[in-house]
């Protein structure tokens, strides 16, 4: 089947995460995407964990692009840059704002020889922000979007997010402001240059507390809850069951008297203490003691709990560890979201295939991640430049690219 975006070539500068986040969409989703590594390779390859000499972080984001190694500091390096951009559709970089301009490699640059060329570029903070030439990454993005202040106890200090969400959410919104440009581009003949803010993509999602904030004008704010709502829904969150922690939400009037009747408790219902969700928030301790007190005392598990509340139509799960869901669950079972491809110093390896799924057309890893810096130079260099051995030969004796 052929792919959804089929036939669009990336020039891909990034490293870290955000950007080859983005990158690893669009190679999934069948661009061709060339991914130029510096001498010695991207920074990612040497972030542990490591698995038999091959970085974890850099393997599971670079399923199906090619690697070429070029020295961009080469002064020989930029008219080889340029020729490239005459065949690509989109450029893609997350470098400190201002980097790619001290390379010539600015946008305007590229629309020198390529009109409807489309750049993309993600920074912490984006490219005109009084905080731009701040460095930047997912710690500090969480630390000034709010989502670092939102999470965590109530009591205790503010907590990171368990996985590095303003990266990803920077790389999800930059493959979808190139999916919507190239769209854009078929209907009006024009590229496009896109500004994408880790910081900005963070705050988007801030929905409830900006909007507690402004619409009240400061006057109610919303706090870190831990593991319960913080938003006035009570019995909604995550509760101690016997053998692990299980996810309820029981917030509606309806709800509330489903759990309670199942509980045992028909009584709680019209409890003067918990009969709206207003008075069930005010009273959340209380209302998370009694969840809590029957989890323990009655001789269910988390996912029996959470099977007797599903048979009421009631939102409840277990909360699964990630060794949980990839060995036992059901869901993952059958998702597809594992593929086995054969790397190459590997053998065999187990990757996170695409969550998009298309009925016409296809997005899936397909193809390994390079197993060294450079394992596609000269192949890149032939088929899309249409160079021959000796001129090949001459970049590399010139130090402007390396590999094989």
């Amino acid at each position: 089947m052929r792919k959804v975006l089929s036939g669009v070539r990336i020039l891909d500068f990034t490293d870290a995460l955000s950007g080859p986040f983005c990158t690893r969409y669009l190679a999934d989703c069948g661009c061709e995407v060339i991914s130029i590594e510096k001498p010695g390779g991207k920074m990612t390859r040497a972030i542990p964990y490591f698995h038999q000499g091959q970085a974890v972080d850099y393997l599971y984001n670079h399923c199906g692009k090619k690697s070429i190694v070029i020295d961009l500091k080469n002064p020989k390096a930029y008219d080889l840059i340029m020729r490239f951009a005459k065949e690509c559709d989109v450029v893609v970089e997350n470098f400190r704002p201002g980097v790619m301009k001290e390379y010539g490699f600015d946008y305007d640059s590229f629309k020198k020889v390529n009109p409807k060329i489309i750049m993309c570029s993600i920074s912490g903070w984006g490219q005109t922000s009084p905080k731009a030439e701040l460095m930047a990454a997912d710690l500090s993005v969480q630390s000034q979007s709010g989502i670092l202040d939102l999470t965590g106890d109530p009591d205790g200090p503010p907590s990171l997010v368990g996985f590095p969400v303003t990266d990803i959410l920077g790389g999800l919104n930059a493959f979808g402001a190139i999916c919507a440009a190239l769209y854009r581009r078929t209907i009006s003949g024009e590229g496009d240059y896109i500004d994408i803010s880790m910081l900005d993509t963070a705050f988007a999602t801030l929905h409830m507390a900006t909007g507690m904030h402004l619409l009240s004008e400061g006057k109610d704010e919303l706090h870190r809850a831990g593991r319960l709502n913080a938003s006035g829904m009570s019995a909604w969150g995550i509760y101690k069951g016997r053998d692990g922690y299980i996810a309820i939400s029981a917030a509606t009037k309806v709800g509330w008297e489903r759990l309670a009747n199942i509980m045992g408790k028909p009584e709680l219902a019209d409890d003067p203490r918990f009969n709206t969700q207003a008075l069930r928030f005010k009273n959340n301790k209380e209302v998370t003691d009694i969840i809590e007190a029957w989890l323990k005392d009655n001789e269910m598990t988390t996912s029996e709990v959470a099977s007797l509340l599903q048979s009421y139509r009631m939102q409840s799960v277990p909360v699964l560890s990630v060794a949980q869901l990839i060995d036992g669950d059901e869901h993952f079972k059958q998702s597809g979201m594992l593929k086995e491809l054969e790397h190459g110093t590997l053998g065999k390896v187990k990757f996170i295939n695409s969550p998009l799924k298309y009925r016409n057309s296809g997005a899936s890893a397909d193809d390994p991640p390079p197993a060294n810096a450079g394992d596609h130079t000269e192949y890149i260099l032939q088929t899309v430049l249409k160079m021959g051995k000796d001129d090949i030969s001459e970049l590399k004796k010139a130090g402007v690219v390396a590999g094989k």
